[in-house]
């Protein structure tokens, strides 16, 4: 049996005792892997309660810079009001909002509609478009309950460049990313990112007032394509300001190599949990989740629908988004998909010989709960034929998902960020 070095002792009996450990976070986190990595056989008890006393104690041993601190709720905050307003523009869609305000105004249309007289003219003006021709017969009550979802997400994501801008403004003029300019780069990517999401929400609704393209559709809508862009880039500013985050408050984990394989497939899983939610605003933007309700799990009475529900325009490739059956069939496979990478995870960090470090297990189980209540969503909404609160609620925990996923992902391979100091 190997015989643990003295430094690593040391950093065991410095992680037991009630004063903070002095051993330099970096030298813990150098002799915690030496522990997981000397030999290829398991790790006795007592080598592994000693690598686990050098990674708590090297995790303890390092306190968040105040200013990391500082940032990292800014951007917390931030991610969470992302969050809300993908929230809000979910339930447009699901309530058929999206194109009850038929024009864009930046500054004057946070201003709602306050006097009788105003309320009618702007439901004359939306009587004029594709929409109101469907529904001839709707009343002032109507449009004035779809308007407010819609003028709602629009204030509150305008809102939210207030957020994220004015403290990143604040925050430079005070020289916290002094010498971190790759930071800061990205920070300014996330706000121009932000103000490409405006122009692509009002790109995407006006496809649905476009009164020449009814024709090729059912109803009046939104193209899907859009949407999905729309959507792509919530999630694309969600996930980075999180990273941003974490990489600003997590403990810089040592990339053992042990836990490559797990660092790899965390970031599979990742990617395929993002690939699933964009299908899924397929299915939102072609209503495809109205489909298969009352005999799921199975489809057309099999585990997949017939071709002839799978193909239906020509070229082939449109039916991957155009096709109803088979958005919804891709949205489902690729959630089965999601569900193994994730599975696959799992045994990649059960493999692992030895001590597994306390911040992998937690950031696992998050996962694997976020998991579990995902799917539970995704089986009630489809035979609840998308309830509207079920199926916002499967959107919301799509993004939950995600943020575990996030935080696996830094946990397992950040090398995090300090700020200039004060």
């Amino acid at each position: 049996m190997q015989r643990l070095s003295a430094g690593a002792a040391a950093c065991a009996r410095a992680s037991l005792a009630p004063r903070r450990c002095t051993t330099p976070r970096s030298l813990c986190g150098l002799l915690a892997r030496r522990c997981f990595t000397a030999t290829s056989a398991p790790l006795s008890s007592v080598h592994a309660a000693a690598a686990a006393a050098a990674c708590s104690a090297g995790e303890r041993a390092w306190t968040v810079p105040p200013r990391n601190r500082t940032v990292a709720r800014w951007l917390y905050v931030s991610a969470a009001c992302v969050g809300g307003v993908v929230w809000f523009g979910g339930v447009t869609r699901l309530t058929e909002s999206g194109l009850s305000l038929v024009e864009w105004k930046p500054i004057s249309g946070v201003r709602p509609p306050l006097t009788q007289e105003e309320w009618e003219r702007e439901f004359h003006h939306y009587q004029e478009f594709p929409e109101f021709k469907q529904k001839p017969d709707m009343t002032l009550a109507q449009f004035q309950f779809i308007f407010f979802w819609e003028w709602a997400h629009r204030v509150l994501a305008r809102g939210l460049g207030v957020v994220f801008g004015g403290p990143l403004l604040y925050y430079t003029a005070r020289g916290y990313f002094k010498g971190r300019g790759a930071v800061l780069a990205g920070l300014v990517g996330i706000l121009g990112l932000g103000g490409a999401q405006g122009f692509m929400g009002w790109y995407m609704v006006t496809s649905g007032l476009d009164m020449s393209l009814l024709e090729e559709r059912r109803k009046a809508t939104v193209s899907a394509y859009r949407l999905a862009a729309h959507l792509i880039l919530a999630f694309t500013i969600y996930a980075l300001m999180l990273r941003v985050g974490f990489g600003l408050t997590h403990p810089v984990m040592t990339r053992f190599p042990r836990f490559a394989t797990v660092q790899l497939w965390s970031r599979a899983s990742f990617a395929m949990m993002f690939t699933t939610a964009m299908t899924g605003a397929f299915v939102a933007g072609l209503d495809a989740g109205l489909l298969y309700n009352d005999e799921f799990p199975w489809m057309a009475g099999g585990v997949f629908p017939p071709a002839d529900h799978l193909i239906t325009v020509e070229p082939l490739w449109r039916n991957l988004f155009e096709s109803h059956a088979m958005v919804q069939t891709v949205h489902r496979v690729m959630a089965g998909v999601t569900f193994l990478t994730i599975a696959r995870l799992n045994v990649a960090a059960s493999r692992r010989r030895g001590f597994v470090p306390p911040p992998i297990l937690r950031s696992l189980m998050y996962v694997n709960t976020a998991l579990l209540f995902q799917v539970g969503l995704g089986f009630w909404t489809v035979m609840s034929s998308v309830d509207i609160p079920i199926a916002a609620s499967h959107q919301m925990g799509a993004l939950i998902l995600l943020t575990t996923l996030i935080r696996m992902c830094a946990v397992v391979g950040s090398r995090g960020i300090v700020l200039a100091p004060a």
